[in-house]
């Protein structure tokens, strides 16, 4: 069979299961997700059941199922399509061969369009990261700065993606030194992206965590700020507000004047 029949055989079981998704419905799904492509309306919980199904090529080594993924996520037709390649990449743990599997999927962020895309390659690598540190820093670094906002989101959320879900976690020089370029990001998806991480580095570096957000709590973006201080404790989430407050009257008033 070709990668293309394998295409056919993912986008045919997807179109099946959302057989009786009402269009309403998953234009709804699409609108909250912000899909830039076709979306069936299935559920995450629909898309992983399928995934866990099992294709006709899920029994192949990894070298061929990984192969049958690439072209599935660089050529689908829906946003579930994709999705299921991202569930396949998360699946992976242990990861066999991480040069390899990195070597393919290194450009996937290329071509995210969603958040919800985003999310699931950032989990994926995650695993990667921590397996291999040194192999994908440098790429975080590169696109940490790159003109496009799904890169620069991945440079910083596949650090941790959660934090709870790994042994091992990157130290702080290798965290806070890519947060902290993007605290001015314009981009909506790229501050939710901040906040979410600086969320997860308080939960295993709490007191760095705090120090930094306090050190530049003036410029943390509003799109980032909630996140960045979900997990704190009452008393340190009224330090952290009440100096916001402070710092930002200058603001305020050079806006009014």
């Amino acid at each position: 069979m070709t990668y293309k029949d394998h295409l056919k055989e993912v986008e045919s079981r997807l179109k099946k299961a959302s057989a009786r998704i009402p269009k309403a419905k998953a234009a709804e799904r699409a609108h909250f997700m912000k899909v830039k492509m076709p979306m069936l309306g299935l559920t995450v919980p629909q898309q992983r059941a399928e995934f866990k199904k099992g294709y006709g090529f899920s029994k192949e080594s990894l070298e061929a199922q990984l192969a049958v993924w690439d072209y599935v996520w660089k050529n689908a037709k829906t946003h579930e399509a994709k999705i299921q390649a991202a569930l396949y990449l998360g699946s992976l743990k242990p990861i066999e061969d991480v040069d390899f599997v990195w070597s393919v999927t290194k450009e996937w962020p290329s071509s995210i369009n969603c958040w919800d895309q985003s999310d699931e390659v950032s989990k994926a690598f995650s695993y990667m990261f921590e397996a291999k540190p040194s192999l994908l820093y440098p790429q975080f670094k590169t696109w940490n700065t790159d003109a496009n906002p799904w890169k620069r989101r991945q440079s910083i959320v596949s650090l941790f993606c959660y934090a709870a879900l790994h042994k091992k976690h990157p130290p702080l020089k290798r965290v806070l030194p890519l947060v902290k370029p993007l605290l001015g990001d314009e981009d909506y998806y790229v501050q939710k992206g901040v906040g979410w991480t600086l969320r997860e580095t308080y939960n295993v570096y709490p007191a760095e965590a705090l120090d930094f957000v306090l050190k530049h709590v003036g410029d943390i973006h509003p799109d980032a700020f909630s996140a960045a201080i979900e997990k704190m404790t009452p008393a340190e989430k009224a330090e952290v507000k009440a100096l916001r407050k402070e710092k930002r009257k200058p603001a305020r008033r050079k806006s009014e004047a």
